[in-house]
C-alpha cells in the first residue's frame, strides 16, 4: 500500500500530525507500506513579514479569521516565527530520491518546533542534511541553485487537482483521504481498511506483490 502525505512546515498541525506517524512505524512493523512526502506549500512564494504568526498564516490557509483560527487552533508556539521554507521543501525531494525522506523531514519539523531554529538558514538545513546522511556536495547544489524547485509547485499543483486544498492530508492508494490531523490509532484503523477491502489484484503484478518500502 501506498501512504501520501502533504505537509507544510509552517503548518504545526503537519508537525503532530508526523510525530503521529512516527509513533505508527515506532509500533507497527510494515512489510508493504510506502510512504510518499508531497511539498504543500501552505502560502507559495512565502515571505515573512516582521509581524507575521502563525495565526494569521493559518487563517489564510484554512479560510477563517484570526479569531476562528485562535478558537480553532489552541496553544500555538509563539516562541518561534514563520520563516521561508521553499529551500526545506526543495530539499526535501533529494531527500526522497535518496530514500532519507523519513528521516529529513523528522529532522526539520524537530529543529524548527523543538530546537526552535531557522530553517530558513542554509547553515540549519546543511546541519540538518548532514544528520541524516544526504551527501553534501548535492545539497550544496540544491542550496545554490532552483534545483527541485518545479517539483514543489508541482506537488502542490497535482494535490490540488485532487482535490486537496489543506495540510495536513493523507490518502492511501489514492483511495481513503484522511483529511486534517489523525493520531497513530487512526491511521492504522484506515489502513487496516484498505487492506481488507483490496484483493490481490489490486496491488500485484505477476509475480511481484511488494511494494518498497521507503522510510
Amino acid at each position: 500500500m501506498k501512504l501520501e502525505f502533504w505537509l507544510d512546515y509552517l503548518s504545526p498541525i503537519c508537525y503532530k500530525q508526523h510525530q503521529a506517524i512516527e509513533l505508527l512505524f515506532k509500533k507497527y512493523k510494515f512489510n508493504d507500506l510506502e510512504l510518499l512526502y508531497r511539498s504543500y506549500e501552505m502560502i507559495p512564494n512565502f515571505e515573512p513579514l516582521e509581524d507575521c504568526t502563525f495565526y494569521r498564516i493559518l487563517s489564510n490557509h484554512h479560510v477563517l479569521t484570526i479569531e476562528e483560527t485562535q478558537q480553532m487552533f489552541k496553544n500555538l508556539p509563539d516562541d518561534i516565527k514563520p520563516v521561508k521554507v521553499i529551500d526545506a521543501h526543495r530539499l526535501s525531494h533529494l531527500a526522497k530520491k535518496s530514500e532519507k525522506a523519513f528521516e529529513f523531514n523528522q529532522m526539520v519539523f524537530h529543529y524548527y518546533y523543538d530546537l526552535k531554529k531557522d530553517i530558513s538558514r542554509k547553515e540549519i538545513l546543511k546541519e540538518i542534511a548532514s544528520s541524516v546522511g544526504l551527501n553534501q556536495d548535492e545539497v550544496d547544489q540544491v542550496l545554490e541553485s532552483d534545483k527541485y524547485l518545479d517539483s514543489v509547485s508541482l506537488n502542490r499543483e497535482n494535490a490540488i487537482v485532487k482535490g486537496i486544498f489543506e495540510v495536513p492530508h493523507m490518502r492511501i492508494d489514492g483511495k481513503i483521504r484522511l483529511k486534517n490531523y489523525h493520531s497513530d490509532d487512526q491511521i492504522i484503523e484506515a489502513l487496516n481498511i484498505a487492506a481488507a477491502s483490496y484483493s490481490k489484484t489490486d496491488y500485484c503484478e505477476d509475480e511481484n506483490c511488494q511494494r518498497k518500502k521507503t522510510r
